[in-house]
């Protein structure tokens, strides 16, 4: 029912008793007028309820997409951080190795030279003993030939004596020349060192 309804609403006229027809129209009219001012509240109140199930639709659409946008957040958060951690430990992986790699090195390359270094010693000191050998050998030598010189003025007990020396170094053997090989402890492709650098080589012991 509408407000024109209730105004265009007739009845008919009662022969006897009834109400008066003035104040039926009155009330009529106030109760189109109430309708009608109910009628448009409520299309207020409706018009303002929809607007309000928009805006709630709107923060709804706006809380879930934050919703989403968080959870995307804290995924690429976490993997980034995941990332993050496996680089870090590979990184630190890889510098252990290499650095066990590189003390391994060191440690075998430190053997060798203490190696080399033993061995050159070793060399040195049979070297050393052979040409004291050599030099003791001369020595006694040179003794001998001396204690057989005649005494001064007798030329041919001198010459003799002179004879005689010749025919014993002539029947000496030969002395091998003192060699050593020193060569895979200096480096020097297997060279051997002769007996006329003792000098030098008694040199170089002196220095070391």
């Amino acid at each position: 029912m509408t407000p024109q309804d209730i105004r265009e609403r007739t009845f008919e006229k009662a022969v006897f008793g009834g109400y008066d027809m003035g104040d039926v129209d009155d009330f009529l009219e106030d109760a189109a007028v109430e309708l009608e001012n109910v009628q448009k509240e409520n299309a207020t109140l409706k018009a303002k309820m929809k607007v309000l199930v928009d805006k709630i639709e709107e923060y709804r659409a706006s809380e879930d997409a934050m919703r989403l946008t968080l959870l995307s957040a804290q995924k690429l958060s976490a993997q980034i951080e995941a990332d993050a951690r496996a680089r870090a430990e590979k990184t630190l992986a890889d510098a252990e190795t290499a650095a066990r790699s590189g003390l391994e090195a060191i440690r075998n390359e430190t053997e060798r030279e203490q190696q080399r270094l033993k061995d050159a010693k070793a060399s040195f000191a049979r070297f050393f003993e052979e040409a004291r050998a050599l030099c003791s050998r001369q020595l006694d030598y040179l003794d001998r030939a001396s204690s057989a010189l005649p005494a001064q003025g007798d030329d041919r007990a001198v010459d003799a004596a002179v004879k005689s020396i010749e025919a014993s170094v002539a029947r000496m053997p030969d002395e091998p020349d003192p060699r050593i090989d020193i060569s895979p402890e200096l480096g020097k492709g297997g060279s051997q060192t002769p007996a006329d650098d003792v000098t030098h080589l008694f040199s170089i012991g002196g220095q070391g």
